[in-house]
């Protein structure tokens, strides 16, 4: 029997009134928030718990019903973790870090890799922002608006394309209603604020049904924020500011569903340790200064860069149930115009512009299986003295099939993608030395292998075998000028080809009806052609030249996430413990270290529970980074102690959840080894962090 289109949502009961009319659309394009079904994997003791669908993967499966590593963040715990980034918001799980480019721009970094190899998706498409390009630009998806944030932790590529070769994010937002709504009107409403930047953040939505079949979603979000503060001042030009709404209305039938939705966004933050770059007479720079201070500057020859953001974005979703061959058919489709000026002062120095367009096709049958297509067109250009990327068209085109089946007490995963990519430069970076540009036009092949093996009730043993081909991009070929965000000279290669990369995750999983959950994984992957950007001994108008360059390259780590939220009794209420920790070792063929790997972690949380009160505290435990690349800097180790507060109220039909968040207790001085900006900008000193979320 065929699920109908309107499925049970398995989110925190205080917001299940409201996803029924927001739908967690997923990167596969399709609504899925239902419990693992029995069919999914062999029987086994987990599948009696409760467990929310992850929507990153191809068949829209649990996390521990799929061999890719995976992880879900949501209900409370979401609540209490988002900051006023996507990265900072997920640097406490395993296996992820952050580029901690000043407070608003933050991206993912996963397994030691970020930037152009993490993809981040909303509501399952291309978030279509330039967010990739560079670590000082903020990604489009405001934090306060997440229902549920899903992590791919390594190749995402088979469904979602090259781009996601090392993993991939998506953020659940409910903006696009395709389930048909269960009450005329629900809505949510989550305020925060902190004392690192006085910051005061504010999200509101609404969700609901017009009578039948017509369903509709709303919302609204403010942010803003001062300089942050750190253990010694002030963060100097780190305060920011964001808005944005959106509008959605859908249609749901008996057979199908269909839905569009238009949001904006706008954005000024300020680019903490970015300086604008003026002429100087060559005598003026020091080009024998230490590597390891190369991010000093003469002050009087720079002043601070803001960046101002605008964008509006489009999407479409629907569902359709078939007859026959295959029992669903699939559309996600979006378009982003994005643009943004960086400021010197009150001066446009560099403008960047960016038109993006996606769609994907895909059919289904009985969860079992899946094929589609998907195409991708981006139209990127740069103005400005400082514009180190070419005007350049990026068009891909892709195809993918997906499915498992069960040989004995195994589940098999196999899947396959074929890719074709062209960049088409219409002229060169400004200050790009005048020559034929080389068009790219290639091929890339991905497949994946994944097994299932439940050893002994409750244990699961897990691998992923992936194979991944990654175009490189416009940045890595054409690039050529002063990044000053960045404060390096950027020349990118037009000979690059395809990076092949071979990846093995293998896990040890278990999971019972006592409370005890948790996972110990080891990856290891191999890069022929490894793209990377390489620091030279090299001066360009006082800044470091980085090359883009092809390398051999190895990954290896380990990950652990083990806890039980009910591991004992005391004084009437419940002892809850995790602990959780991750380690990953980058080299070059030579056996080099590579940059901004971030170091081994520990964490450890505890907590007491009784009714809706809980009492947390964690500390998390960074090691030093002094393993690092020719020219790069150490980082000290440090440990982050926190603690946390949090009550659910149940009145009438509101849902109330609050919580206080006491944020690096001990005042350390800490620095994310990940960041390009770790030695200028250290994370927030001690801090409060006060919030409400209440939903009817």
């Amino acid at each position: 029997m065929r699920p109908p289109i309107t499925q049970p949502s398995t989110l925190p009961h205080r917001r299940r009134h409201l996803v029924a009319g927001t739908a967690a659309l997923g990167l596969a394009g399709c609504l899925q928030a239902s419990t693992v079904h029995a069919q999914s994997a062999p029987s086994r003791e987990a599948e009696v718990l409760e467990e929310a669908v992850s929507t990153a993967t191809p068949l829209r499966r649990a996390a521990f019903a799929t061999a890719q590593p995976v992880a879900l963040l949501d209900g409370e715990r979401l609540a209490t973790a988002i900051r006023n980034s996507l990265g900072e918001t997920l640097v406490d799980q395993p296996g992820v870090s952050a580029s901690a480019f000043g407070p608003i721009a933050s991206r993912p970094i996963i397994r030691g890799q970020g930037g152009l190899r993490v993809q981040t998706y909303v509501d399952g498409a291309d978030t279509l922002d330039v967010a990739a390009l560079s670590d000082d630009h903020a990604v489009t998806v405001e934090p306060l608006l997440a229902e549920r944030i899903e992590i791919v932790r390594g190749p995402a590529a088979l469904l979602f394309g090259s781009a996601a070769a090392a993993g991939a994010v998506n953020v659940v937002t409910g903006r696009l209603p395709l389930v048909r709504s269960a009450v005329p009107l629900a809505g949510e409403l989550h305020a925060r604020g902190d004392t690192a930047a006085n910051e005061r953040g504010i999200a509101a939505r609404i969700a609901g049904n017009a009578g039948g079949s017509l369903q509709f979603t709303g919302d609204m979000h403010h942010f803003s924020a001062g300089n942050l503060r750190i253990p010694d001042g002030r963060l100097e030009n780190s305060a920011g500011e964001t808005r944005g709404g959106n509008v959605g209305i859908g249609w749901v039938g008996e057979r199908g569903a269909f839905a569009v939705s238009v949001s904006n966004l706008r954005s000024n933050y300020g680019l903490a340790g970015g300086h604008a770059h003026h002429d100087h007479d060559d005598d003026e720079h020091d080009h024998d200064h230490d590597h390891d201070h190369e991010h000093e500057h003469d002050e009087e020859a720079h002043g601070d860069v803001t960046l101002a953001l605008d964008q509006q974005r489009v999407d479409i979703a629907g569902e359709w149930r078939l007859d026959g061959f295959a029992d669903a058919l699939r559309l996600r489709a979006a378009r982003n115009d994005y643009g943004h000026s960086e400021l010197e002062g009150d001066e446009i120095g560099t403008t960047y512009g960016q038109l993006g367009r996606e769609a994907r096709l895909s059919l289904d049958r009985d969860g079992r299986w899946t094929i589609g297509t998907q195409w991708r067109e981006v139209e990127f250009d740069a103005a400005g003295d400082e514009a180190f990327l070419p005007t350049s068209r990026t068009r891909n085109l892709g195809a993918f099939a997906f499915g498992e089946f069960v040989l004995g007490n195994l589940t098999i995963e196999a899947g396959l993608r074929l890719e074709q990519q062209d960049i088409n430069v219409a002229q060169a970076a400004p200050l790009a030395p005048a020559k034929p540009l080389r068009r790219y036009d290639e091929q890339a092949q991905s497949a994946s292998l994944g097994v299932l093996w439940p050893i002994a009730t409750p244990w699961d043993l897990s691998l992923q075998l992936t194979s991944t081909e990654r175009h490189p991009t416009a940045t890595e070929l054409f690039a050529y000028g002063p990044h000053i965000a960045a404060q390096r000279f950027e020349i990118g290669d037009e000979r690059l080809q395809l990076e092949r990369g071979l990846t093995a995750d293998l896990a040890l999983r278990h999971r019972n009806a006592a409370g005890w959950s948790g996972s110990v994984g080891v990856f290891v992957a191999d890069y022929d052609r490894f793209i990377a950007a390489l620091p030279t001994d090299e001066m360009e108008d006082g800044l470091r030249v980085v090359r883009f360059a092809a390398i051999d390259a190895r990954f290896t780590g380990v990950e652990f996430d083990w806890g039980n939220e009910a591991l004992a009794r005391a004084a009437a209420g419940t002892l809850g413990l995790r602990v959780f920790g991750d380690y990953v070792r980058a080299r070059d063929a030579a056996g080099t270290p590579l940059p901004q790997i971030p170091p081994r972690r520990l964490g450890l949380d505890a907590g007491w529970t009784r009714n809706g009160l809980r009492l947390g505290v964690e500390a998390v435990w960074n090691d030093a980074q002094d393993d690092v690349a020719v020219g790069e800097t150490t980082t000290a180790g440090f440990t982050a102690v926190n603690a946390q507060v949090t009550y659910r109220l149940r009145t009438g039909g509101a849902d109330m959840l609050w919580y206080v968040r006491g944020v690096n207790l001990l005042d350390e001085l800490m620095r994310r080894h990940a960041s390009p900006l770790k030695d200028v900008a250290p994370l927030a000193a001690r801090h409060l962090t006060v919030g409400v979320q209440v939903g009817f």
